[in-house]
């Protein structure tokens, strides 16, 4: 097992699980190993510059495939940033086909993970951390975060036969990565108690923090074989990235098979929603949810920030647009706000990211246009 620490931290922050771990007869067969890389505030020296996540990643990788060469199951826990790190090292492992890799990592484990960005102090941290290439990552639609995460889940959450599970949890009283962006679009997440730092500082075998590892790795130990898999796709033209080789050799960024819309297009298409009178309060995009179909509702994050809750919310409805959520939405939002110019861009755009026919369940969604079409 492998602990990933975060941003402007050090392994010394798994020091508790370390000692619940070595603590735990049942998990006497777990070596418990920590990944170091430098994440500090700022650089002194002109001649040293603060590592990339691509650097961080790259440096996991390498430490891996030989610091660990002998270990045939891995199992990746991290904590705020170093989930982010481990997500960058997967989708280059995808990209360069390192299928002897891929199938010995049998589970990652996220904790507080900023899937979907923070909006902590954002404003000071563009002007107090201008120069720190870590943090800007740490922002909401990063293209590079939403990139690797897109070919994450494509190739790995949702391919056919995969068995590398990964786990986000999110601190129920966390303020510095909300639980909508910890949890994001990943499909096997869940709150624990705790804030940022709590989360991963449980005191004793019964902290809910501990409780999932220890099932997580009780869980590899019992299925053995559960890791081996093919993560890349030779078929035709096709390259280890997920995308169509073009004649010149290049191959473009990767897309969803479904044509899920780019970060940039989601970028674009939440700058456009926050124009519309009313949608940076939370009780405004309450009643936009409340206008949607039954079945999507319960699934849809919730955060008092507007943007990092758009991301989610638009992500999540993207997944359930065969249901008519998708578009569902965009008519919501002309409806709270006829006439508006960005309501009405914002459901044009979002037609267009749909592309033509009618969504499955389209029916359904536009008859609950109004609160009169939900059921008591």
């Amino acid at each position: 097992m492998v602990f990933v620490h975060g941003f402007l931290s050090s392994p010394s922050v798994w020091s508790q699980f370390v000692d619940l771990l070595a603590d735990d007869d049942a998990l006497s067969g777990v070596v418990v190993h920590t990944f170091a890389y430098e994440s500090p505030l700022y650089s002194p020296k002109p001649t040293r510059r603060i590592p990339r996540i691509d650097d961080a990643a790259d440096s996991l990788r390498t430490f891996l495939t030989h610091d660990l060469a002998d270990a045939t199951r891995l199992v990746l826990v991290t904590h705020s940033q170093g989930g982010l790190v481990v997500q960058r090292s997967l989708a280059r492992m995808l990209a360069d086909g390192d299928d002897a890799l891929l199938g010995r990592i049998r589970r990652v484990v996220m904790y507080a993970c900023p899937n979907a960005g923070s909006d902590l102090a954002l404003g000071l941290r563009r002007t107090m951390l201008r120069r720190n290439p870590q943090e800007a990552e740490l922002r909401p639609l990063h293209a590079a975060v939403v990139d690797a995460q897109r070919l994450v889940l494509n190739r790995i959450v949702h391919a056919p036969g995969n068995h590398l599970r990964i786990d986000a949890y999110a601190g129920e009283s966390d303020g510095v990565v909300p639980p909508a962006s910890a949890r994001s679009v990943f499909p096997h997440a869940e709150v624990l108690p705790g804030d940022h730092s709590s989360i991963i500082r449980p005191d004793s075998h019964r902290h809910r923090s501990y409780v999932v590892l220890r099932r997580a790795l009780l869980d590899v130990d019992h299925h053995p074989d559960d890791g081996r898999r093919d993560t890349t796709s030779r078929a035709g033209g096709t390259d280890h990235t997920g995308g169509t080789r073009r004649a010149d050799g290049a191959v473009p960024a990767p897309r969803m098979p479904d044509g899920e819309p780019t970060s940039e297009e989601y970028q674009a298409l939440v700058d456009l929603l926050l124009d519309v009178p009313g949608m940076v309060t939370p009780d405004f995009r309450q009643l936009l949810i409340g206008l949607l179909p039954d079945r999507v509702a319960p699934h849809l994050p919730r955060n008092s920030a507007a943007r990092p809750d758009l991301v989610g919310v638009l992500t999540t409805l993207w997944r359930y647009r065969h249901l008519g959520a998708w578009v569902a939405f965009g008519e919501a939002v002309v409806v709270l706000v006829p006439h508006h110019p960005a309501a009405v861009e914002a459901r044009r755009r979002m037609m267009e990211l749909h592309g033509p026919g009618p969504a499955e369940g389209q029916g359904r969604a536009e008859g609950q246009g109004s609160q009169s079409g939900r059921s008591g």
